[in-house]
């Protein structure tokens, strides 16, 4: 590689800017994103996130079930399914789609159903999160009588 230039040279010696991190420093926090690789979900659904499904006739709740999602590993949820008046409700048919509106794509993975838990509790199998940002998942619930979905957004923040 050749001499820099005047310009090159300024650009590379100048201070950053306030609410701009120096390369090095950017390259260190991708570093450490790739060692510990870890989510924290930025509105709260360790706790538990609470939706109302779209016409009205189930409330879902999903956590994950670890306490820190992982990135880009497969990892599992509860969900508890409860009817308007908050009994639980043993679905005959529940399932999971959705992914990232603003990006334009699904979910990586495909989680699944693998174990009522009772009292209206699920776990689900199978979820990866493979970037920071906004995701919607989608529950599709089903009963003999009733057919519904439920959208939880929420935001990845690593």
């Amino acid at each position: 590689m050749g001499p820099l230039s005047k310009k090159e040279t300024h650009v590379r010696r100048s201070v950053p800017t306030a609410g701009k991190l120096p390369q090095t420093l950017r390259g260190f926090g991708l570093a450490l994103m790739l060692v510990f690789p870890t989510v924290g979900l930025a509105d709260a659904c360790s706790n538990g996130c609470k939706v109302l499904s779209r016409d009205g006739g189930f409330q879902v709740t999903a956590r994950p079930a670890l306490e820190r999602l992982p990135l880009r590993r497969h990892h599992d949820w509860i969900v508890v399914v409860q009817d308007g008046d908050g009994n639980p409700v043993k679905l005959n048919g529940l399932s999971v789609s959705g992914g990232m509106q603003g990006h334009g794509h699904g979910l990586p993975s495909q989680p699944k159903v693998t174990e009522y838990l009772g009292e209206g509790r699920y776990r689900i199998t199978g979820f990866l999160f493979n970037m920071h940002g906004e995701w919607t998942l989608r529950f599709h619930l089903a009963t003999p009588d009733i057919q519904d979905v439920a959208d939880l957004t929420l935001t990845l923040d690593y």
